[in-house]
């Protein structure tokens, strides 16, 4: 069970970047706003997490830096789903995030636990 919530937990991150750069595309903007949106933002975020949350992160830092960083990627991506599409998207994977954040608290999967 644990390492099924590890897979989900990679696949909330990818959610989360393709949120984003859905969001970025949908834009009632100029085609270029549309396309540096939706390629910055998810580009962005995979920077700050790569740099920050990943296992392999490049950056040493708190873990009160690397959790706002997690939270500021999968907060804006239930932002960007919430104002994209239906709510009820937004709600459900709002709700997985939180499930899987809990879970992998609860059974100490959190990579920088220690920092």
């Amino acid at each position: 069970m644990k390492q099924v919530n590890l897979v989900v937990r990679f696949l909330v991150e990818l959610c989360a970047l393709a949120a984003l750069a859905y969001w970025g595309f949908s834009l009632r903007a100029p085609i270029v706003v549309r396309v540096v949106v939706g390629i910055g933002a998810p580009l962005t975020a995979a920077i700050a997490w790569g740099a920050y949350v990943a296992p392999r992160a490049r950056l040493s830092a708190p873990a009160s830096v690397r959790l706002a960083v997690e939270l500021a990627v999968l907060g804006s991506a239930v932002v960007a789903l919430a104002v994209t599409g239906p709510n009820g998207l937004a709600w459900a994977f709002a709700v997985l995030v939180v499930v899987n954040t809990a879970l992998t608290t609860l059974w100490r999967q959190r990579w920088y636990a220690a920092g």
